[in-house]
């Protein structure tokens, strides 16, 4: 297993969600905002809108384990993933109802996820999803819904 393996899994899961708009499984970058906008920019329902997410690994822990009970023994590695979502906010289309709704329909889909979940491809748990951050900011010229959903994910990896 990899960091990569585990990513890819998590970018299975946010594909999954319908209505999400585009979702990249890394943080994208560009030298100019306008370009930079253009990534994130996409049409739902026949309105173009700033509507994507971001995924992660902010960073990853590990620890020597034994389980008696099987004989087994290896690191238990942890990795913490930070998913970020924007969409363009229209107050008259009340478009912090959608973002909440899209924020939650993440993390059902992560929590849900046969794919980070055991005993699939090696994982050993996954953390229930949190949503840490939800409020308005500027994405470049743009005031959107910035969300913030935080997952641990763990990964057993026998030595």
């Amino acid at each position: 297993m990899s960091e990569a393996t585990v990513r890819a899994a998590v970018k299975t899961v946010l594909d999954g969600v319908s209505n999400k708009g585009l979702a990249y499984d890394y943080e994208r970058w560009q030298s100019t905002w306008d370009a930079y906008l253009t990534l994130f920019k996409t049409t739902i329902d026949s309105i173009d809108q700033i509507r994507a997410w971001t995924i992660s690994c902010t960073s990853f822990t590990q620890e020597r384990v034994e389980f008696r009970t099987e004989g087994k023994a290896g690191l238990l590695r942890t990795y913490q993933y930070v998913i970020r979502g924007y969409l363009g906010l229209d107050d008259s289309a009340a478009t912090e109802k959608t973002a909440i709704a899209l924020a939650e329909d993440v993390i059902e889909a992560l929590d849900d996820a046969t794919t980070i979940r055991p005993p699939t491809a090696g994982f050993y748990d996954a953390q229930p999803a949190q949503l840490r951050t939800f409020e308005p900011r500027m994405f470049g010229d743009v005031l959107c819904h910035y969300m913030e959903i935080g997952v641990a994910i763990q990964e057993f990896l026998s030595t």
